[in-house]
């Protein structure tokens, strides 16, 4: 049987296209010599690897040969109709390929030619894609086993491995970020780590290929044998509950990981983690997939870590500076929420100690980010106690991390929630105080038909009710122990602790309520000014604006930089609020003594934001410029 050669004359190959009357020259392929005569006159080698059709048509399933099956319609070749020649084609070269039959495809007279690449024996095979990670189209429905082999693969193209960068990043959560999220438990992390890696999976701690995977083509999770599986919360093992266990191979407990790695390589700094600004990305795309693959089934059924993991989604785009991204993310948080309807302390009875903590702080961690969204970023509050018919009834976390691993001789986990209490006091308090200013301001305006006189004067009453919640914002932090109160203090209790992780987060928490206490003052103090709230005078309220930046300014100088940077973006949005204030005091005091004061406040102030190299800060300031240009 004769066939069609895919190498021709290049005299022939440079026929134009309009030159299609003239027959294509047939293969007279000799198996004795392995060659046709076209190929020995151009002396290469005689192969069959013309491009796969991309359009035109589907061919026709026909066989070449007696008793052979149908080709694979992926590894059909197109040959052009009787009587056509296709447009001319460029080859960089001879391609070994495999010698198999192929049948003619019909070409449509509209139809262009795309070069692929040759058909190879491996075609069958999986292919590893062009970037570090396959895609959300490659990579659905795929096992965990083969998602953690994919992220192994993806840490080798950075010259390390998988091991290292997860331990890593979450010895670096727990020292430097868990006082401001504590929303994982850490045993049972390092516990699913330590099994996952003692598992014999190829790429991850064997160096095995990744084409050497065999897929499960039927289904996308490995199925959980008796041995492997870790039962989930709320489920009896004898005598103890093991509530707090995470399974291993579960795409729930992928995600998970990967998501607080991320927050670590996303939020710490360069001199802190030098390598996570080369896998922030990947780890938050391999969460991202992975949480799309199991989306309905998290959103039927979730539980503390489903909030957490978006979560520490949103802090990722946050600090990559995608704020509007990062909030659509954080608003699924909120909705989970809602629908777990964790603003009640009752919708928690029934659920194992460890859970019902965790689904405490998720809730008043989403609390505190709806308070600072609405603050910093002008977003609408979307938790509060009026949003809900009972109000917001749910406990403080208490600080347990496992009443069943804890002994007489080793109390509970508390150092680091005394803090965390204190955080959420302090928005609680001042949301209070500036819901009712909103109040009263509408009142006003509403009274005053949309124009309140300049001198008007508070009505007593009005006034007493703000003097109470206001006294109750400043004194909020009060009962702090000394090391919470002062970075001084908080630095000499980490040196007599010798740089431990317990004193590093007396540090990190110090810092983080300081700051925010005197960024919500000068937030405040503004309220209070178009409510005519103080006495009148441009220039007292200046000076008032003026002391509270040197407060805050006398707490960054005595911090260390690593605790500025470690509080994250948040952070750094408080200090640019501080010194947009500045800005205007400068702008309405030209000649005045504090405007000189100001200009040296902000100088110091824009110092410290240049330092820390917000990400967020530079797609703002590349925003600014395209629309001013």
């Amino acid at each position: 049987m004769l066939r069609y050669s895919p190498v021709l004359h290049l005299d022939t190959l440079a026929l134009p296209p309009l030159t299609n009357a003239l027959p294509r020259p047939k293969c007279e392929y000799l198996s004795a010599v392995d060659s046709c005569t076209h190929c020995r006159d151009a002396h290469v080698q005689c192969t069959f690897d013309l491009p796969l059709a991309r359009r035109g048509p589907k061919a026709r399933k026909k066989s070449d040969q007696p008793g052979q099956p149908p080709p694979d319609p992926s590894s059909l070749s197109t040959a052009a109709r009787p009587g056509q020649m296709p447009p001319p084609l460029t080859f960089a070269g001879p391609a070994v390929a495999a010698l198999q039959p192929f049948a003619s495809a019909s070409l449509s007279p509209d139809a262009a030619w795309e070069p692929v690449e040759p058909l190879g024996i491996d075609n069958g095979l999986p292919r590893q894609p062009l970037g570090d990670l396959p895609g959300l189209s490659t990579i659905q429905n795929i096992s965990t086993r083969q998602r953690w082999i994919h992220l192994a693969n993806a840490m080798t193209l950075r010259n390390t491995t998988l091991e290292r960068v997860s331990k890593r990043c979450i010895d670096l959560f727990f020292d430097y970020l868990y006082p401001l999220t504590p929303l994982v438990y850490e045993p049972a992390l390092r516990d699913v780590l330590a099994y996952i890696f003692s598992q014999p999976l190829p790429g991850v701690n064997q160096p095995s290929p990744l084409s050497q995977l065999t897929p499960d083509p039927t289904t996308g999770t490995t199925p959980l044998s008796a041995a492997e599986s870790w039962v989930g919360f709320g489920q009896p093992n004898g005598s103890r509950t093991v509530g707090s266990r995470l399974a291993p191979w579960a795409d729930s407990t992928f995600t998970l990981v990967t998501a607080v790695c991320a927050e670590a390589a996303f939020m710490l700094p360069k001199d802190i983690f030098p390598e996570g600004e080369s896998v922030s990305e990947i780890l938050l795309e391999a969460s991202r997939d992975c949480l799309h693959q199991h989306l309905e089934a998290d959103l039927e059924n979730p539980t503390a870590n489903s909030i957490a993991i978006r979560y520490f989604h949103s802090n990722c785009l946050h600090a990559a500076g995608k704020p509007k991204y990062s909030w659509h993310i954080f608003g699924e948080a909120i909705r989970l929420a809602q629908v777990m309807q964790l603003h009640e302390e009752a919708a928690l009875e029934g659920l194992v100690p460890i859970e019902a903590e965790f689904r405490r702080r998720c809730f008043w961690i989403l609390y505190l980010g709806d308070k600072s969204a609405a603050i910093l970023n002008n977003r609408p509050i979307t938790i509060h106690k009026y949003c809900f018919d009972a109000g917001i009834t749910t406990l403080y976390p208490s600080g347990i991390e496992d009443e069943f691993l804890s002994t007489a001789s080793e109390p509970p986990r508390k150092s680091f929630i005394a803090g965390f209490n204190a955080n959420v006091r302090l928005w609680q308090s001042a949301a209070d105080l500036l819901l009712e200013i909103r109040v009263l301001q509408d009142q006003m305006m509403q009274h005053f038909r949309g124009a309140m006189p300049p001198n008007h004067v508070l009505p007593s009453a009005d006034r007493q009710h703000l003097d109470s919640l206001y006294v109750r914002f400043i004194t909020c932090l009060d009962d702090l122990p000394p090391y919470l109160q002062s970075c001084t203090l908080a630095m000499a209790a980490m040196a007599e602790g010798n740089g431990s992780a317990e004193s590093k987060q007396y540090v990190i928490q110090c810092i983080n309520l300081q700051v925010t206490f005197h960024c919500l003052r000068m937030v405040i103090t503004q309220k209070f000014e178009d409510l005519s709230y103080f006495a009148p005078g441009v220039e007292q309220a200046d000076l008032r604006k003026s002391e509270i930046v040197r407060d805050m300014l006398r707490v960054m100088n005595e911090a260390p930089f690593w605790g500025l940077q470690a509080n994250g973006e948040p952070n750094v949005e408080k200090i640019r609020l501080i010194g947009a204030s500045l800005l205007a005091i400068i702008h309405r005091n030209q000649d005045s003594p504090l405007a000189t004061r100001a200009r040296s406040d902000f100088s110091v102030l824009l110092d410290i934001l240049t330092r820390l190299d917000s990400k967020a800060s530079d797609q703002l300031r590349n925003t600014s410029n395209t629309v001013v240009g």
